[in-house]
């Protein structure tokens, strides 16, 4: 199994690259994460995260990797 870190850090990868996953997450924040696997302490960060700030972001990375596959 995974280290927490480790699950958190999949977590925050699959909000930024799945928009069916982070649209679920921002649905039902707690839900998602459970089954997920996050613990409780860690399903109380992330219900706190931005909705707006969380798309933006995962706009950001979606051109940043599109432009990356372009330059190789």
């Amino acid at each position: 199994m995974r280290d927490h870190a480790q699950l958190c850090e999949a977590f925050l990868a699959r909000l930024f690259t799945d928009a069916k996953f982070r649209a679920g997450f921002l649905a039902d924040p707690a839900q998602v994460g459970r089954e997920f696997g996050l613990d409780e302490a860690s399903l109380r960060e992330f219900q706190h995260a931005d909705g707006v700030g969380l798309e933006l972001a995962a706009r950001s990375y979606a051109r940043k990797r599109s432009q990356s596959a372009h330059e190789h």
